[in-house]
């Protein structure tokens, strides 16, 4: 059964008004100290409570104070330097934006990273909303009933209460689809995850795009997706895909000559189990990602050509996203769920011409 109000007071020794002042945040005349304030949120907490929102529209204002702060959460289940990178624009993004509305208009929310632990209790955390950081929808023990999400990244079909901040990837796929054509290459190897198949899906349409654009059969951009073995890390299943394609029982007949990464570090991956088989960059395979972390890609050896992610500017649209959340009296008073935003072409010394042209 559900925790309910009179079970955190039984918990507390306190009354059922006095939980309902705590947890709603709303001034109702109850007098609460600090102290009890506390215990009454330690408890319900530790009950793991979930507040009922029965008769009120979702897409409302449902995002009172709980506590005396609250928070914006991040979540991410695979945080990684491209997390990292993004958490770092979120804050500048959220300083700016209080500081372009007006300091007194804007409700002083700081940046959260949630762990698993925080999913089932979000109430009780005091989360305002929360920003995805990565194309995958948060797990299901998220009490995310009435909490705003903005997703820096895009899925199919994402529920109401939902906006979708994201870099154009069908154009990002034609853009170094586009290259790699002009530098002479007829046959490369998409390796990304089947976990995020919208990402996917539009970023391989757009490689292909590029093929059929210049006459050329879709069928010369290979998918390989490298998570289909989930009892192995990525690394592993990196280098499994790559071996495949260049091992030494690989066959020399139809043999891509450029890779297109995921992101940087399956492009760092796949550039050592390269090398491991006597493949070299860009001589022998050209190599490139999605993403340009600042002192990532720039790093490897050879540095790598990439399409850069407008991560600043996703930034500044997710803040500004999640506030229009924040304050929209209905779902519907949103109209816009959908922001693409537009990406570039860095090339460095990572692709070649290929040895028969």
């Amino acid at each position: 059964m559900p925790v309910t109000l009179k079970d955190i007071a039984e918990k507390t020794g306190v009354s059922a008004s006095v939980v309902s002042t705590v947890l709603s945040g709303r001034d109702n005349g109850t007098f609460v100290s600090e102290g009890t304030r506390r215990k009454v949120l330690l408890v319900a907490e530790q009950l793991h409570y979930t507040p009922v929102r029965a008769g009120r529209p979702r897409g409302s204002r449902r995002l009172r104070r709980q506590h005396t702060e609250q928070f914006i959460g991040v979540w991410d289940a695979d945080y990684n330097p491209g997390s990292a990178y993004l958490v770092q624009n979120l804050q500048v993004a959220l300083r700016d934006y209080a500081r372009e509305q007006g300091e007194e208009a804007v409700d002083d929310f700081g940046l959260r990273l949630l762990t698993s632990d925080d999913l089932p209790r979000l109430d009780a955390v005091g989360i305002m909303g929360i920003i995805l950081l990565s194309s995958l929808p948060l797990p299901r023990e998220a009490a995310t009933a009435g909490t705003p999400c903005v997703m820096v990244g895009e899925i199919d079909n994402p529920p109401r209460e939902f906006i979708q901040v994201h870099a154009d990837n069908v154009a990002a796929g034609a853009l170094v689809g586009e290259y790699l054509w002009s530098l002479g290459h007829r046959q490369i190897t998409f390796l990304a995850p089947s976990a995020t198949p919208r990402v996917t899906g539009r970023r391989l349409a757009g490689l292909r795009n590029a093929w059929t654009g210049n006459e050329c059969h879709a069928d010369h951009v290979m998918h390989h997706p490298y998570d289909t073995l989930k009892t192995l890390g990525e690394r592993e299943q990196v280098r499994r895909v790559v071996l495949q394609l260049f091992g030494p029982d690989a066959p020399a007949d139809n043999r891509p000559t450029a890779l297109v990464c995921n992101d940087e570090n399956v492009a760092a991956i796949a550039a050592q189990t390269l090398a491991e088989v006597g493949q070299h960059v860009p001589q022998d395979v050209s190599l490139t990602a999605f993403g340009d972390t600042p002192r990532l890609a720039e790093a490897l050896t050879p540095p790598l050509t990439v399409i850069r992610l407008p991560v600043a500017a996703l930034a500044k649209a997710a803040i500004a996203a999640l506030y229009e959340l924040h304050d929209a009296e209905t779902a519907d008073a949103v109209t816009e769920r959908d922001h693409s935003l537009s990406v570039q072409l860095v090339t460095r010394a990572s692709c070649a011409s290929p040895r028969h042209v």
